[in-house]
């Protein structure tokens, strides 16, 4: 870090921290949003599907199988789980 000679280099350096700091929080948020989007169920099962069906995975990973059967049971369950769920719902109704 630079040695501040006098107040105007500190509120110079005072900014440049706040605008880092600015940046830096954005770039955090973008990243957390990204993530959470990656794990929403829906994005698993398609990219589960994908790779299943990706003509360049044709050397199959160590326990990509299982991986495969392990989503596409959640996605089952949930997908059951949401038809329960909207037929109690219309049944109300």
């Amino acid at each position: 870090m630079k040695k501040i000679k006098s107040i105007k280099h500190l509120k110079a350096e005072k900014k440049r921290l706040k605008q880092r700091q600015g940046e830096l929080e954005k770039a955090i948020r973008y990243d957390w949003m990204d993530v959470k989007e990656t794990l929403k169920p829906r994005n698993l099962a398609g990219q589960a599907f994908s790779g299943m069906f990706d003509e360049r995975s044709a050397e199959k990973k160590p326990g990509a199988d299982l991986v495969a059967e392990v989503l596409t049971k959640l996605a089952a369950k949930a997908f059951e789980k949401a038809g329960d769920k909207i037929g109690k719902w219309m049944r109300r109704k």
